[in-house]
């Protein structure tokens, strides 16, 4: 992709989300930001049964569809839950529903670009990567993010991925496909294989990928997104 394209993905991608996040709530019904993946709580509840407190990074945190929920679930204890996210409107956000749901003492929002974010050595117990890693700008920095992030974590920590692969749009009214703007759009079987490649010594506890269909309000008109989410779960051994 060149850097018009991803230019121009990266604002599609914002003006889409910003929008969102400022007309509807965290958890509201028929969003999908209604609940947390299930697996991103799985594989915390999976963390938890051999270890009380946690180092928590939220890459891609949004308004808190999952920090928020790991930071209840983390309330009573000395954990840490940083979540970053590029919109000001996430950031600010997730300052907002930390502190309506008080978990304000253990949250922390962090304004970066995951492309970019340093992540601090051996730190981090558990970081999620939700639909996020398909945005950074090649497949290079795909790769030196996924390296960032292992030097991150701490023996037995767990990296929880999605990502949407094979991606294709579609305008609804017309049904014309069109180019999809997203900055890294990976052919489902090259995302397996570059993850596997990466996480080489890592124990993978889940490896699935399901076809998703989302209709969208992120272009001058209403598009169907449709792609195979690809869910990644590893541990470090």
């Amino acid at each position: 992709m060149g850097n018009e394209q991803f230019e121009a993905a990266r604002k599609a991608e914002a003006g889409y989300h910003s929008n969102f996040y400022q007309n509807n709530e965290l958890f509201a019904s028929g969003t999908w930001m209604s609940r947390p993946m299930p697996m991103v709580m799985d594989m915390l509840e999976r963390l938890l049964t051999h270890k009380k407190e946690l180092r928590v990074l939220d890459l891609g945190c949004g308004v808190g569809r999952h920090a928020i929920p790991i930071a209840q679930r983390l309330a009573k204890t000395n954990s840490e839950v940083i979540g970053v996210d590029l919109l000001d409107e996430a950031v600010d956000g997730l300052r907002k529903y930390a502190k309506e749901y008080q978990v304000d003492h253990i949250v922390q929002a962090v304004k970066a670009d995951v492309e970019h974010y340093a992540v601090q050595a051996n730190y981090f117990d558990y970081i999620a990567a939700c639909s996020c890693l398909e945005h950074v700008s090649n497949k290079q920095t795909f790769i030196e993010a996924l390296e960032r992030l292992q030097a991150g974590t701490r023996i037995g920590g767990i990296h929880c991925i999605t990502m949407s692969t094979n991606v294709e749009e579609t305008e609804i009214n017309t049904g014309r496909e069109i180019e999809p703007l997203i900055e890294l759009n990976l052919p489902t079987v090259e995302a397996i294989a570059l993850l596997e490649d990466a996480y080489k010594g890592w124990n993978i506890l889940l490896q699935e990928h399901v076809t998703q269909t989302i209709e969208e309000e992120k272009y001058d008109e209403p598009t169907q997104f449709r792609c195979e989410l690809l869910r990644f779960a590893v541990q470090k051994q």
